[in-house]
């Protein structure tokens, strides 16, 4: 048997028993069946964001029978799933982690095509993670493809996608990839600093990390011969979705103002933002509202990032995003903005 990387496999969960016991079994599936195929070491790191469920206690009877070791990790109190992941990934004794939602199935081969992208990897590529391609749990639609990037009125866009005609000719780049369905490189991942916690609790902390890594020079890649199947918003427990919408948009302004260095690209958003101010009496758009009152008091701490990441980019606003302008020509990649 040829050898092949040994992986990490990190799963974040809050009070989350349950999900774990539904989902964990095929992590540990394909987490032994790449195990067995490559002769690869492969562990399970679940780290408990301080639940007050049983989890812990069934977590360590788990452990007991499983094939391949399972490491709990325990946080005292929540902080979110950023700081979990982060956590985890310190924690980690291997070079590749999949970083995993606990409410993620995969398939039992998935891991290998996630290595490979790593091992096709040259110098004129230096990956930094490859997320898989997602499909919903519970209607098997295809939902997470490739992620292309772009400018438009005033914000950075992460959320059209694409998919491939045929057999892939290349490296597939993705804008972005998942914190719950991607693997990292973990050595890159700690340089980087992993998940920002300005980002805390929830959303755009996997969209910040990314691109900070293509500022940064590194590539974030796709891998379609890789499946998960994902059922959303199961993690989000009792959240009221006001609070939900407006931790989102806060989180997307900090993205802009952290990472969109281009003046022109910025004065552009400084003025979107200002006009969708004014017209929140007509639009009622009160979460944008308070979501920029939100943004505005950690305008410090903002400051301080932009400026860490202005000192640290190799790549312009528009080196990156011609890096998708570019794949939009490709004769095999279509790309689409709904699924339908």
């Amino acid at each position: 048997m040829a050898s092949a990387r040994d992986v990490s496999i990190v799963i974040p969960t809050w009070n989350g028993r349950h999900l774990l016991e539904r989902f964990l079994p095929s992590v540990i599936a394909a987490a032994s069946e790449y195990a067995q195929t490559t002769a690869a070491s492969v562990e399970v790191v679940v780290v408990d964001d301080g639940s007050t469920d049983d989890s812990p206690s069934w977590l360590a009877e788990r452990a007991t029978t499983s094939p391949l070791p399972i490491r709990a990790v325990r946080q005292d109190r929540n902080l979110g799933f950023g700081m979990a992941c982060n956590r985890g990934v310190a924690e980690a004794r291997h070079p590749l982690v999949l970083l995993l939602n606990n409410d993620v199935q995969i398939h039992a081969k998935t891991i290998a095509p996630l290595v490979a992208r790593f091992d096709r990897a040259g110098a004129s590529d230096p990956l930094f993670a490859v997320h898989c391609r997602v499909l919903d749990f519970d209607s098997h639609d295809q939902v997470g493809t490739g992620k292309v990037g772009g400018f438009r009125r005033g914000f950075i866009r992460v959320h059209r996608s694409y998919v491939t005609s045929g057999p892939a000719i290349g490296a597939l780049p993705s804008m972005f990839a998942s914190g719950g369905s991607s693997m990292f490189d973990r050595a890159r991942f700690l340089d980087l600093g992993g998940f920002d916690p300005l980002f805390a609790p929830f959303y755009f902390e996997d969209v910040e990390l990314s691109y900070r890594a293509w500022k940064r020079g590194l590539t974030v890649g796709y891998e379609p011969g890789s499946a998960a199947w994902h059922r959303f918003s199961s993690t989000m427990g009792a959240r009221a979705s006001s609070e939900i919408r407006r931790v989102s948009q806060r989180n997307r302004l900090f993205l802009n103002w952290i990472h969109l260095h281009d003046r022109s690209w910025f004065t552009q958003h400084l003025l979107w933002v200002s006009l969708l101010l004014v017209t929140t009496p007509l639009t009622l758009r009160l979460d944008f509202a308070r979501a920029v009152i939100d943004a505005l008091g950690r305008l410090p701490d903002v400051r301080a990032r932009r400026r860490e990441e202005q000192a640290r980019a190799s790549r312009t606003d528009r080196d990156v995003i011609e890096i998708f302008r570019t794949l939009e020509r490709r004769d095999d990649v279509r790309i689409y903005d709904r699924r339908s």
